[in-house]
């Protein structure tokens, strides 16, 4: 396995996170940006609820197909070089979707954007684990995949609703890209590999230990069972402000205030889901229970009364979150991954995952204009809890003497030691 000496030691790798998590938040700022913007690009480009919806699923199409691509193009020219061509993508796309003038060019943009994010995060994931393989691994990804996500993702979608009365709709993306554009900049000048991962920098591709990495059970197992769960999460978070405001009649403000929380309540569910699963050898409990959680509160948004949408909003955002944080160990802590295959391992669970994030809001969309939200959100915690449910076939973190079991070695007998 590949050394890296000092990964899991000193100062700077806190520092590493932190340019990995301002990147993780310039990518969902770029990403959600465009939700709050829905009514307005409705209104200008005369389509409904189904059209503004497959908006969020051509984002997951450049976003899905890239993940695989990014972590093998990371193992090719290196991880730094990566990263920053994934907040170049996406942070130029960005721009590009403020200025497009129809919906069909927004569309296109959605796609790049997607892809520009989709190789970053894959990489970013990996540059965490490499950072903190030895020590708060699951933590370090919380904070990243689940606390910097959200917080950007509560950004966008409610303080970017302000920037969009202030200036445009236009504008507010082009200030969104141009934020990314800074972030890549950054990361450009600060981010580093450890001493003694030489092989970060750039390597010429194993073939079969590659092959053997995307081989592993695990992977696609987890990546299977988050599929009802992803979809759901982020059309909830980006299409339940028009809910509360079409169906529930609340204010515009209040709708963005609702979406902004959904995001902000990953934060501490990100921290304490990192924290505990770092501690826990059972794995899967913080992969599966938040996933089945999540089924719960969606079913009762139809009956519960508006009072009530605070909390079922939070806790979808907290829970769906709390899960992500371990879901993303797996491909270190379950399936023990090498350093320069953890980005291609990451992009496939995350690549199994974003099929749901594709389908997954198209088909709300179109049930909600055909029947109602009601059958909508019901149809959201009906596949949430069904692909949650294929994740109790994954394995936890191996053991020691797992392992040697594992390579056919038997543990030491118990017993009196020789005098």
């Amino acid at each position: 396995m590949t050394s890296a000496q000092g990964a899991g030691q000193g100062p700077a790798r806190w520092g590493m996170l932190a340019v990995i998590s301002l990147g993780i938040m310039a990518l969902t700022l770029n990403w959600f940006d465009v939700a709050t913007a829905f009514p307005l690009i409705g209104a200008q480009f005369k389509v409904g609820l189904g059209s503004l919806s497959y908006l969020i699923s051509l984002y997951i199409v450049g976003y899905g197909l890239t993940h695989i691509p990014g972590g093998m193009l990371a193992t090719a020219i290196g991880m730094k070089k990566t990263l920053v061509l994934g907040l170049f993508v996406q942070g130029l796309a960005g721009i590009m979707s403020g200025l497009s003038q129809s919906y069909a060019e927004l569309a296109v943009c959605r796609v790049v954007s997607g892809v520009g994010g989709s190789v970053f995060v894959a990489v970013g994931t990996a540059a965490v684990v490499v950072w903190f393989r030895d020590k708060d691994v699951t933590l370090a990804l919380g904070i990243t995949g689940g606390a910097a996500f959200s917080a950007g993702a509560a950004f966008a979608l409610y303080v970017w609703l302000y920037v969009q009365r202030a200036t445009s709709w236009h504008t507010s993306l082009i200030l969104a890209g141009v934020f990314e554009l800074l972030v890549m900049v950054v990361t450009l000048t600060a981010f580093k590999v450890p001493e003694g991962a030489q092989s970060l920098g750039g390597i010429t591709f194993d073939r079969a230990a590659l092959r053997a990495s995307l081989a592993s059970r695990d992977l696609w197992i987890y990546g299977v069972a988050l599929f009802g769960g992803y979809g759901a999460y982020f059309t909830t978070s980006q299409l339940f402000s028009e809910y509360v405001t079409l169906d529930r009649h609340l204010g515009t403000s209040t709708g963005g205030l609702l979406a902004a929380l959904i995001g902000l309540a990953g934060i501490p569910g990100s921290l304490l889901g990192g924290y505990y699963a770092d501690r826990s050898r059972n794995l899967r409990m913080f992969v599966v229970g938040p996933l089945i959680a999540v089924a719960a509160l969606l079913v009762l948004i139809p009956v519960a009364p508006a009072s009530a949408l605070w909390a079922l909003g939070i806790g979808i955002g907290f829970f769906l979150i709390f899960g992500f944080a371990a879901w993303l160990a797996v491909p270190a802590r379950v399936c023990n991954i090498e350093h320069q295959h953890i980005g291609t391992a990451t992009g496939l669970m995350l690549t199994l995952a974003a099929v749901g994030g594709f389908f997954i809001p198209i088909i709300f969309g179109h049930l909600v204009s055909h029947t109602s939200f009601d059958t909508g959100w019901v149809f959201l915690a009906i596949v949430s809890f069904a692909f949650a449910l294929v994740g109790l076939a994954g394995r936890n973190p191996a053991t020691a003497s797992n392992r040697r079991r594992a390579d056919g070695h038997r543990p030491p007998r118990r017993g009196r030691s020789p005098a």
